[in-house]
């Protein structure tokens, strides 16, 4: 039965993640009963791919949330991700081997955190089942939520702590060696404070399943990081306009990446060895009542 539900993983890698997780768990579930009866499932339900394509065909009108809301120059251009989890969900997507996926709002692309997860053999295509979720706990999703509002609140401190020794004019843009090449208003460190603040405030809600509540955290973290970037380049800049603080820029995007990556990846696990322990527990069990 096995082979069967693989094979069908593979052709339903176009669905979102959750419309993959709960068509596969329902076939899983349909196979099971097949064996009990002892009913081949390439007779009952046909090969494993016509079975895949008709699944697509079925769910083609929720397939979209994975593509782009539209292309400008063959560039995909989003405009849903701040109203649909689904939409965000592609950002932690296990399932999808894609790393670059379509960005959440605006034009270009951004990483599939759940694909590098992946790579990273930080855990298995398969690990983020409904069962694993359900088995996170409460206050392990609560810290990852904590990890935007930690950053932000150091940011916006060390932006009220030096604003009074701000020029009125600081650096807003850099170039590729990191030196500063265009300044603005410092009203400008303001507006960067608040690109991680609106999201991690965004994310502390405590509203939603678990699984959303730690996809939303790891965006916000992401944004977080690159508002303490520009916050420090711009401050630096100030006190000494002739370093290369625009580097602080890229280090940081690496930097949001592998906390992204712990904001979710470190919940996930810590539900699989919950269920891993219950799956354990409930083994012995049946052998002792055996």
């Amino acid at each position: 039965m096995k082979p069967y539900l693989r094979e069908v993983s593979v052709h339903l890698e176009r669905l979102s993640r959750t419309d993959r997780r709960l068509a596969l768990e329902a076939l899983e579930a349909q196979l099971g009963e097949l064996q009990e009866a002892g009913i081949d499932p390439v007779e009952a339900l046909g090969a494993p791919e016509g079975y895949a394509v008709a699944l697509l065909d079925a769910l083609s009108s929720e397939v979209s949330a994975e593509e782009p809301d539209l292309r400008l120059l063959g560039l995909p251009v989003e405009t849903r991700g701040l109203v649909n989890a689904e939409v965000r969900s592609r950002t932690w997507n296990p399932a999808n081997p894609r790393l670059v996926v379509p960005r959440l709002f605006g034009v270009g692309w951004t990483l599939n955190l759940g694909a590098l997860a992946v790579k990273l053999k930080l855990i298995r295509p398969d690990d983020a089942t409904s069962d694993v979720i359900e088995q996170v706990p409460e206050r392990a999703v609560r810290a990852a939520q904590l990890v935007p509002l930690l950053v932000t609140g150091a940011t916006a401190a060390a932006a009220a702590l030096t604003w009074g020794r701000l020029p009125d004019r600081v650096a807003t843009g850099f170039d590729l060696v990191g030196k500063q090449n265009r300044t603005g208003p410092k009203l400008s460190v303001i507006g960067s404070v608040l690109l991680g603040v609106v999201p991690a405030l965004w994310a502390a809600r405590n509203r939603g399943p678990s699984e959303e509540r730690l996809v939303r955290a790891a965006n916000a973290t992401t944004l977080a990081s690159a508002s303490a970037s520009a916050v420090a380049a711009s401050i630096l800049s100030s006190r000494h306009p002739h370093g290369r603080w625009g580097l602080l820029v890229p280090a940081a995007l690496a930097v949001g990446v592998v906390a992204s990556l712990g904001v979710v990846v470190l919940p996930l696990r810590a539900g699989l060895r919950r269920a891993w322990r219950g799956a354990t527990t409930t083994s012995g069990h049946t052998r002792d009542d055996q």
